[in-house]
């Protein structure tokens, strides 16, 4: 059985939070920008490095845009936490299984509820041979 997560906190992710607003005030489209130092995945899709624009489309779905090298762009499906957010800023939270990151959760500023990923069929065949237990790495 897996311990206790240990919880690091990486101060080389930054955020920069860009607020569009389009019609009523309600219908806020709020977008983050994120450096992550290292490759990851997520909904069954390998992301690079890099520098990301990542925005909710809507209840269900975050966009990752590329925002440098190939300017691709990776729409995910997530679903609520449950959790309401203690802290006003951002962050992001990885697990981490030897040199594999995959994306957990994503936090956005000033949003109340937080989004998450289900574990991808790699994540769950990565657990079955696990041996050591999973790092959790949480980034503001």
């Amino acid at each position: 059985m897996f311990r206790t997560s240990t919880i690091l906190t990486c101060a080389a992710l930054t955020f920069s939070l860009g607020v569009a607003i389009s019609g009523p005030a309600a219908a806020r489209a709020q977008s983050v920008t994120v450096r992550i130092p290292f490759n990851f995945s997520a909904n069954n899709q390998k992301v690079p490095a890099g520098i990301y624009r990542i925005s909710l489309q809507a209840p269900r779905y975050l966009s990752f845009v590329d925002t440098q090298s190939t300017k691709k762009q990776y729409l995910m499906l997530v679903e609520p936490t449950g959790e309401q957010n203690s802290q006003d800023g951002g962050r992001l939270t990885f697990r981490r299984y030897g040199d594999s990151n995959y994306l957990y959760q994503v936090w956005m500023p000033g949003q109340g509820e937080g989004r998450q990923f289900v574990r991808s069929r790699g994540e769950q065949e990565m657990l079955r041979g696990l041996k050591s237990p999973a790092v959790e790495i949480s980034m503001r």
